[in-house]
């Protein structure tokens, strides 16, 4: 038997899919439409370029004390002044500026233009350095005074160590002291920065003090190798005096001419002994013991054959 209710029913499902498909043919026309009529819109009125016009803040006596413009943003004392920039800077770097009552800067920080490393500086009131930070590969805090003549400089040195120098007022160096493997302290003095003294560990891991004279002559020298030692020399750092211990290990002093020359030496060993010699560094005389244990004195002509031996 045929039920009527079925037919209903199949006819409802076929138009409310005719009715679908009519609104999203619809949807799409109205979609198409829109998107023409923005383009047309855009070629006929282009997009207006970005406005220069600053957007300022007033405070309620009608004066300025915020401004945005394409510069960044500018905050304002009562008078006027300005007393904080965030922005660009003339080289087009990002950047912080504190200024004083008068609108003087006074601190600023910014990236450096050429390396893209963060700097800090403190101002004087004249706008002058008192104080860098810098954050590059190599990071540094100078100090200056108030001729703007670096004073104190603390970083890291270009082999990766830690370095504070010292100036002596005229932008020369006077002091630095250095750490690393091989840790130093070196005074300088006079504008050729002539080296006057050093204490510090050579690359044998050995201590050692040097001394130079106004022309960083080295005049003083002092070891703390295995075998240590302190040497004179003269301005020609030719060696007069040595006393320390010899390559044997033993304690000796040796005293030299102007040459350099041996011209005395006392040393200790199993037994002690003491040498003369004359200008050409030849032995004259010798007194103390002899290497079969015996003591004695012996007397060399200058050609060094015995003159007077006792016993």
């Amino acid at each position: 038997m045929h039920d009527p209710s079925l037919d209903l029913t199949a006819r409802l499902a076929r138009l409310e899919r005719e009715v679908a498909r009519t609104r999203g043919i619809a949807l799409g026309a109205v979609a198409a439409l829109v998107a023409t009529l923005a383009i047309g819109a855009a070629a006929i009125h282009p997009p207006a370029p970005l406005s220069h016009s600053a957007l300022t803040v007033r405070d309620a006596a009608g004066h300025v004390r915020a401004r945005l413009d394409i510069d960044g943003v500018h905050l304002y004392g009562t008078d006027g002044h300005e007393r904080v920039l965030l922005g660009m800077n003339a080289d087009g770097e990002p950047a912080l500026h504190l200024n004083d009552t008068r609108g003087t800067t006074r601190y600023s920080t910014f990236l450096d233009p050429k390396t893209q490393f963060a700097t800090t500086r403190f101002l004087s009131s004249a706008s002058k350095s008192l104080a860098t930070l810098s954050g590059d590969e190599e990071p540094f805090l100078r100090f200056y005074d108030k001729a703007h003549s670096w004073r104190v400089y603390l970083g890291i040195s270009t082999a990766h160590d830690a370095i504070l120098n010292l100036s002596n007022g005229s932008g020369h160096l006077a002091a630095e002291m250095l750490g690393g493997a091989q840790p130093r302290f070196t005074v300088y003095t006079g504008s050729a920065e002539n080296l006057r003294g050093s204490l510090g560990i050579n690359t044998a891991g050995d201590s050692g003090v040097v001394l130079a004279d106004t022309a960083g002559i080295s005049r003083v020298l002092v070891s703390g190798d295995p075998l240590p030692f302190l040497k004179l020399m003269t301005g020609s750092e030719t060696q007069r005096m040595y006393f320390g211990l010899s390559s044997q290990g033993h304690p000796m002093i040796d005293l030299r001419n102007h040459l350099g020359g041996d011209g005395y030496a006392l040393t200790v060993n199993d037994g002690a002994y003491m040498k003369l010699f004359d200008g050409s560094a030849i032995e004259r005389g010798y007194f103390g013991l002899y290497t079969n244990g015996t003591s004695g004195v012996s007397i060399y002509n200058a050609d060094h054959s015995a003159h007077w031996t006792s016993p």
